[in-house]
């Protein structure tokens, strides 16, 4: 077993190993600040199985079957308190969607439910960045119906260590095995340069 002296240490390098693969897969469209500032961010259906997740989460994807649609079932492994500070299951916004969120009011959208095998009953939600600033994890409930679970956040100006924002979601703070259902995530500039 290792010693926590060694442990927190590796753990967050495998994190920022993990955030940095992430972003490697993120689009590699050229998109304009007015294009990200028109159009949002949106991660549904096959691009749910894109999401990242760190040490002490799980995210499994479950491609769309008859009139059920793809989604994503999250659930943490470990409790929060146990962790580091760190983003839980995450849509990785590549260094365009950080540029063009810098400043702006944004409003994040989750549609989830709590899942129908040991339902979790609430979860957090964030918008954390590398240094123009963190939300705070927002928390909301769950019903066993898909509904959508807002939240608004103005990040601030882009600071020297960029590419690393990321809309996150923390899936139960305990290690009950409690899951979630994720089938839509998106962010709106809700105050877009004219």
């Amino acid at each position: 077993m290792l010693k926590d002296r060694y442990f927190y240490p590796l753990a967050a390098l495998i994190v920022a190993a993990m955030i940095a693969y992430a972003l490697s897969l993120g689009e590699r469209i050229d998109l304009t600040d007015r294009e990200i500032w028109d159009n949002g961010y949106t991660m549904e259906g096959e691009d749910l199985a894109r999401l990242t997740v760190q040490p002490g989460t799980q995210a499994v994807y479950v491609a769309a079957a008859g009139r059920e649609p793809a989604y994503a079932r999250l659930t943490s492994t470990a409790a929060r308190a146990s962790l580091p500070n760190k983003p839980g299951v995450f849509a990785p916004l590549g260094a365009q969607y950080e540029r063009a969120f810098a400043t702006r009011k944004l409003r994040m959208t989750i549609t989830a439910r709590s899942s129908r095998i040991n339902p979790l009953e609430m979860f957090d939600m964030g918008y954390f960045s590398a240094g123009s600033g963190d939300s705070d994890w927002i928390r909301k409930d769950l019903t066993s119906d898909w509904s959508d679970y807002v939240m608004e956040f103005r990040p601030g100006a882009l600071t020297a260590q960029q590419g690393l924002d990321h809309f996150s979601i923390w899936p139960g703070e305990t290690a009950e095995l409690l899951y979630m259902d994720v089938k839509y995530m998106r962010i709106d500039v809700l105050d877009p340069p004219s």
